[in-house]
């Protein structure tokens, strides 16, 4: 079948939100990466090609600043793949210092990239749990209280929040208002984000939570081992469900075990592995 190149343009997206379907649904990943919003800030914000076949997108990729770097995310439809596609669209767009991106990783992609003397930096997997199921009865220590996401709580939240991950890799050290301008959005959950404090008020732990999505869970080293995480988790999953989620996602990142082995327990299974190479 011949294959036809063009240039990617904003009216293009209807028909890159069709491959991203194709796609998500052979790959797994995380519905919102199909959404016009996902879409636009990957497909339209910089220059794009697209490969069609009769008249249909096939696969396409965009390419877009990342510091000292051009970001690179593209994507194969699963019925055109073996073809030669992914390498012709990094021929075409993958020029100098690139940082590759992909939401739903494949063994064959992989494999294509670091023949392209591209590097893995960054993986993440991508989990999701049916909220048709039961949830576990995991209580809260009865000594702490729980109070939800308000203005009034925000800077125990932080506070939850920077003690619960300031030893973790990468961690970026965030002022409040930093991290709040990040984790808060128009589909933030502020009634099923939940911090756990002690009787002196000090910050125990937290779970951040946004439509579909647990966004942070964390608790601070003295309360590790103690069941907090797994409890706010459960509480926040029990609240979402009764505001009307069918499911659930969440990223861990491939460097945190324990954190992944959490979540199977709570019956999350990996559909997806989002990663990031550079060369």
């Amino acid at each position: 079948m011949t294959i036809e190149w063009a240039p990617l343009s904003a009216a293009d997206l209807p028909a890159i939100a069709e491959l991203a379907r194709r796609c998500l649904a052979h790959d797994g990943g995380l519905p919102a990466t199909t959404s016009p919003s996902f879409l636009e800030r990957r497909y339209a914000a910089g220059p794009g090609v697209g490969a069609y076949a009769g008249g249909r997108l096939v696969a396409c990729a965009a390419a877009g600043p990342a510091g000292q770097a051009t970001a690179v995310t593209g994507l194969v439809d699963p019925a055109h793949r073996g073809q030669g596609l992914g390498s012709d669209l990094l021929d075409r767009l993958a020029k100098g210092p690139v940082r590759l991106e992909t939401e739903s990783l494949t063994p064959e992609a992989d494999a294509l990239f670091r023949a392209r003397g591209f590097r893995r930096t960054f993986a993440e997997d991508v989990f999701r749990r049916d909220l048709a199921l039961p949830l576990p009865d995991v209580p809260l220590p009865p000594e702490l209280a729980v109070e939800e996401w308000s203005p009034a709580t925000e800077e125990v939240f932080h506070a939850a929040y920077s003690a619960s991950f300031a030893d973790r890799p990468g961690f970026p050290g965030w002022s409040r208002q930093e991290w709040v301008d990040w984790l808060v959005d128009d589909e933030f959950l502020p009634g099923c984000s939940l911090v756990a404090r002690t009787a002196d008020g000090a910050a125990a732990g937290f779970v951040a939570c946004a439509e579909g999505f647990l966004i942070q869970v964390g608790a601070v080293p003295e309360w590790r081992r103690r069941g907090l995480a797994r409890a706010l988790a459960v509480a926040a999953l029990g609240r979402m469900r009764a505001a009307g989620a069918t499911e659930v996602f969440l990223d861990v990142n491939e460097n945190n075990p324990a954190s992944a082995a959490l979540f199977r327990g709570l019956g999350f299974e990996t559909v997806a592995r989002r990663a990031r190479y550079e060369n």
